[in-house]
């Protein structure tokens, strides 16, 4: 089982959509994105070859079901890193 860590840009990503959701929609649609989110990341524990190729070098990307979020990862060994959190309408990369 692979061990997820978040880096604090993957981290600042997740609050800046949070707080984009709160703002706009309310708590519960916030909640329930960071639920949504948060569970696609730890399912990466178990089955982190399920995401498909990066358009960035060493890189995998996670498409988050039914939300317009990537979460670009780096595998290595039995470390999962979350990388970014991007929103599909975002030019990526930059």
């Amino acid at each position: 089982m692979a061990v997820v860590h978040w880096t604090a840009r993957a981290e600042q990503d997740l609050e800046d959509i949070l707080t984009y959701y709160f703002n706009e929609a309310g708590a519960h649609v916030a909640q329930s994105i960071y639920v949504r989110i948060r569970s696609s990341v730890q399912s990466l524990q178990q089955f982190p070859e399920r995401t498909r190729m990066g358009r960035v070098a060493g890189t995998r990307e996670c498409v988050v079901a039914r939300l317009p979020f990537i979460v670009v990862i780096q595998i290595q060994d039995d470390h999962v890193t979350v990388l970014n959190v991007i929103h599909t309408a975002r030019k990526y990369p930059a």
